[in-house]
This record gives structure tokens, sequence and C-alpha cells, in this order.
């Protein structure tokens, strides 16, 4: 079967996306436009995955649990999970022990809203999630193993991302699949050949089917296969 995915969608939880980013506005886009499967991946926390992964069930979108890791290098990584559960964990060890107690004004910064079913906003996080973790680039890529998830390099081509912070691909990221913003960076002859693209939509009007996947089920174990299948499996959507 195919599957159009956006695995890069951030919900109002997110400081500098749109307060629209709610789980019922963002399933009837995923409908209207024909998106199968996509992640939630908010900056440094899971915490609205959970009623995320509930709501887009009902209308038939499948939801990868992410987070995008801010890492101590100014890079950003998407980390993917294979449940709720897991990210979930991986969230409360990014707020228990990595995230520094820095707190925001939302007016200036960006409001940071828990949501439910409904589309109401329940709470708050109150630690600014728009700030490094206390993790480096291989520490990521090595705690979101240990827990069970896979690691992709965030719009390497664009701010935050590894090739424009770094200005190369370190040794341990080689082998780690990259998401890439713009069709003239695969003429820059990357070190990989597991390459995905992504909206990063931060209001609704920047979702959309980025990539179409062949896989027999929306599973993590297919997802997974798919991410490093050196292009087999997924096939990259451009405008």
């Amino acid at each position: 079967m195919q599957f159009l995915c956006d695995f890069h969608i951030h919900s109002c939880l997110s400081p500098c996306a749109e307060i629209t980013m709610t789980p019922g506005e963002i399933a009837k886009v995923c409908v209207s436009r024909g998106i199968d499967w996509i992640a939630i991946t908010d900056h440094n926390s899971a915490g609205n995955v959970r009623v995320f992964s509930s709501v887009l069930q009902e209308v038939g979108v499948s939801v990868i649990p992410g987070i995008e890791v801010h890492t101590l290098e100014d890079v950003h990584v998407l980390a993917y999970f294979p449940d709720v559960s897991s990210a979930e964990g991986y969230s409360a060890f990014l707020k228990r022990e990595k995230l520094p107690i820095v707190t925001i004004d939302p007016e200036i910064s960006g409001y940071q809203l828990l949501v439910d079913e409904n589309d109401s906003f329940v709470g708050m996080e109150e630690i600014w999630l728009g700030q490094p973790a206390s993790l480096s680039i291989s520490e990521t890529l090595k705690t979101v193993e240990e827990n069970g998830g896979i690691s992709v390099m965030a719009h390497i081509d664009r701010k935050m991302g590894l090739i424009v912070q770094l200005g190369l691909v370190p040794e341990e990221c080689i082998e780690v699949p990259m998401e890439i913003s713009f069709e003239r960076t695969l003429k820059r002859g990357l070190q990989t050949k597991n390459i995905i693209h992504s909206s990063d939509a931060h209001s609704l009007d920047l979702i959309k089917p980025t990539v179409s996947i062949s896989a027999s089920t929306r599973s993590f174990e297919e997802f997974k296969t798919a991410i490093f299948s050196s292009g087999r499996a997924l096939s990259i959507i451009w405008d």
C-alpha cells in the first residue's frame, strides 16, 4: 500500500507554533489533504503526543510519536519512538535531567499549550522548550536508541540543521538519516542515502504530503524500514 505522510509536525505545545495547531484542526487538514501518516514532533517534549494519537486515529490517520531534540550544538535532532509511552518516557527524562529550569513570558516567547481531545487548552508547560537540552548530538543519538527510538537529523539545510550549524557531517552522524528541506540540497553530494523530506509545519497551512511510503501497515517497524531503505520504499514529494 502507498501512504502519504508528513513526519515533522509541531503542535501548540511548541513555543514557535501557532495555537491553532490542535488535534482536531490538524486532523481536519490531514483528511482534506489526503495525509495518512504523520509524526508529532514538538520541541524537547512529547506532552501532546498521546492526545494527538487518539484524535488522529479516529479519522484514520496514524501517528508516530516524536520529539525534536535541541542539542548543545544548537542542532535539532528528530527522535521517533515505537509507542506513546516510550516517547513520554524520553520526554520525562529530558525535563527531569536535561532541560535547565528556565521559565518564559509566553507573551514574548510563545505559548506552550497542552490540549485535550476537544481542542481545549488544559495546561501550559512552564519550562522553556525552545532552549538546548544538556545533551550533545552523540549523546542524543545514544539515548534515543537506548529508549527504543530512531534519530533523524532535522532540516540539515536550514537554521538549526546539522550542515548549516556545523558546516559538515560529523563522523557519528554519517549513518543517521537526514531530513532535507530543499530539493537543491540533493546536488550537494550528501554522505547518506537515507533522506527524508518533511514540512516542519508550525501552522496549519504548511502541513502537506511530503513523502510517499510503500508499506504493508503503518507500524513503527515499517516506518523504520522505509527510513533506512535508501529510497526503495520512500519517495519524496516536492512542491
